[in-house]
């Protein structure tokens, strides 16, 4: 997406800008279908580290400077979290663990425990964004 098409008028920029959004839309729906459809030696070649790691990066890495411009990290979180929380709960899903690491999840499961990151994330996104900046002011 372009801030800025030069020497196109606001109202081509908000088309394109459009268009691109929605067919993004498209395709992640697109992406969600192969992968609910598609035979697993097929998903292996297509949902693998190596093609998903650059969007999974993107759309998580947070840098540093955004300390500085509070509006814009306010709506980062509030995007992210939520998205965040969905994937904590896909993960944390005990029929997948047990599938997916059969032996962790028999130690996992007697022990209880959880990630120290993951939990602060996880609890984290219970709360809601008015309660989040109480008590960053406070």
């Amino acid at each position: 997406m372009s801030e800025r098409k030069n020497g196109y008028s606001s109202q081509v920029q908000n088309v394109y800008n459009y268009r691109i959004k929605k067919y993004a839309v498209q395709a992640l729906k697109d992406l969600a279908l192969l992968a609910q459809k598609l035979p697993e030696d097929q998903q292996a070649e297509i949902f693998n580290r190596e093609n998903m790691y650059d969007l999974l990066k993107a759309l998580f890495k947070l840098d540093s400077k955004l300390w500085e411009d509070k509006e814009l990290l306010r709506k980062k979180r509030r995007r992210l979290l939520p998205l965040c929380y969905e994937i904590i709960m896909l993960l944390d899903d005990s029929t997948f663990a047990h599938l997916i690491a059969p032996l962790q999840w028999e130690v996992m499961t007697k022990e209880g425990g959880h990630l120290v990151y993951l939990k602060a994330v996880y609890y984290r996104s219970l709360i809601s964004p008015e309660d989040e900046e109480r008590k960053l002011r406070e």
